[in-house]
């Protein structure tokens, strides 16, 4: 494979990671559709709706650099059958799960084989094919997991408003899992056996600590609300912060014993990468609490099914791929100010779904939050691709996947964090009603956020250097769902 390696886009071990792909993004679009029929169908809390969105980028984001390098020690095609086999059972558990507590495990679950799948995904493509093939085959893999999320919000909101059988929810998940468990046996004879690069060895106690710090951030904010903030809320967020510096201690360490840490502190010495992944820390934070908070609007507040909202929602993922698309020559003519570009695209995004709620519940329509879909998707797009390349930009082609294992982690942490955060001032305003008005109070308060954040992130750009345009080369689109965005400038041979 690594002397003659094939340039059709035909070969059988792409047409089934790419099918993989789009059936594991297909099952999200799916879900991001269920949470009011979760709530109905099982008298789920406000609370416990912010855990099923959260946990899932949560869990994804803590096993994703432990899983490329299990796939370095272990060999990648075992670690795909492995993951795709644990994401086939969680959806399957999902669409039986008799309560809460069942349901959201099993999306604990999904997380950590989605975050197990990713990176053999990617290599398994990588080590496929090189040169101008290998940018085709990823923009091709990531068009269809775009492609992927919007036909499972609109198959799945179909369903879950048939109701067929009175299942609900469970619509999100089981038409699902027979086609996928045909698929993992095909993946299992067409994926070609990858021999372990035995690089690297694995950082589980980084790994765990990070997760203790991630827990006293979500925790209190997702449960703060609905106990009235008693002082062991503040006591655990504020234990955060000794948490996370005792882990930056403990991978200096790690580097200095020759270790392989799973946040590598030399890289941020780099100034590219410590502003630009400051930025993708802000840019998360929206990218997955914005458009939940739109859904669940559209959904509750205005009292529309599962299908009507997958209409009303479904021009975002879009719209996200072709904001995508332009961000590379916007890269190449304006270099750093691509940021301040997507950041001012979001805040437009905020100021049109302001203006259309203004009039409040007597004159609100749904029909008006359709061009501030599309304006999230775009700016999203823009956003994301932007500092996925300029964060890469400069960092030595040796730690190349390092870092972008620091930046997919950190991107998937925050975007959990966001909807925790987002959700203090949501449904501090929503409460426990149904109505609309408190559905578009809390939705003000969404965008005001928004507003702040891209704010932050324009102030922020004037961090990074000047010479951040791309010169040369291509991006990827983005990934509706955040999962993978490899590094597709270094590395490449040619054809």
């Amino acid at each position: 494979m690594d002397t003659e390696r094939p340039t059709s886009l035909r070969h059988p071990a792409f047409v089934v990671v790419t099918a993989i792909q789009f059936v594991n993004v297909l099952v999200n679009g799916s879900t991001s559709m269920a949470l009011p029929s979760i709530q109905s169908g099982l008298g789920a809390s406000n609370s416990d709706l912010q855990w099923f969105a959260s946990l899932f980028g949560l869990s994804f984001s803590l096993v994703l650099v432990l899983s490329g390098r299990l796939g370095d020690l272990f060999g990648a095609r075992r670690l795909l059958m492995w993951g795709y086999g644990l994401f086939i059972a969680a959806i399957a558990l999902q669409a039986v799960s008799p309560g809460v507590v069942a349901l959201l495990a099993a999306r604990m679950l999904q997380g950590f084989a989605g975050g197990l799948m990713a990176p053999q995904l990617s290599a398994v493509i990588q080590r496929t094919y090189r040169g101008h093939t290998r940018t085709r085959a990823f923009a091709v893999y990531l068009t269809a997991a775009g492609a992927g999320f919007t036909v499972g919000q609109l198959l799945g909101g179909a369903l879950m408003a048939a109701d067929l059988w009175g299942l609900g929810w469970r619509w999100a998940f089981a038409p699902f899992v027979l086609p996928s468990l045909l698929l993992w046996f095909v993946a299992r004879r067409e994926v070609p056996h990858l021999e372990p690069e035995a690089t690297g060895r694995l950082d589980v106690p980084g790994a765990l600590i990070l997760a203790v710090v991630s827990f006293l951030v979500m925790f209190p904010l997702i449960k703060g609300r609905s106990v009235g903030w008693p002082v062991w809320v503040f006591a655990l967020l504020a234990a955060a912060v000794p948490v996370f510096i005792a882990f930056l201690g403990y991978q200096r360490r790690l580097v200095r014993r020759g270790g392989s840490p799973l946040v590598n502190p030399d890289l941020f010495r780099i100034r590219t990468f410590r502003v630009g992944n400051a930025i993708t820390l802000l840019v998360g934070l929206v990218a997955a609490a914005l458009p939940l908070y739109l859904i669940l609007t559209v959904q509750i507040g205005f009292g529309r099914d599962a299908f009507e909202a997958a209409l009303i929602a479904c021009p975002m993922p879009l719209a996200n791929m072709v904001g995508s698309l332009v961000t590379a020559p916007l890269l190449r003519r304006f270099g750093r100010l691509t940021i301040a570009f997507g950041a001012a695209s979001t805040a437009l995004a905020a100021i049109v779904l302001l203006v259309a709620i203004s009039g409040g519940a007597g004159d609100a329509q749904v029909i008006a939050l359709i061009p501030g879909f599309m304006l999230v998707g775009f700016s999203l797009g823009i956003s994301i691709a932007a500092v996925v390349a300029i964060v890469l930009s400069d960092v030595p082609q040796p730690d190349a996947g390092s870092a972008a294992g620091v930046q997919s982690t950190g991107l998937q942490l925050s975007s959990a964090i966001g909807i925790a955060v987002y959700g203090v001032a949501f449904y501090g305003a929503v409460g426990s009603s149904e109505r609309l008005q408190p559905y578009l109070d809390g939705l003000e308060w969404v965008m005001w956020i928004t507003l702040a954040f891209a704010a932050v992130q324009v102030l922020l750009m004037f961090g990074l250097p000047r010479h951040s345009a791309r010169e040369q080369g291509e991006l990827p689109l983005a990934d509706p769902e955040l999962l993978v965005f490899p590094d597709l400038h270094g590395d490449v041979d040619s054809d």
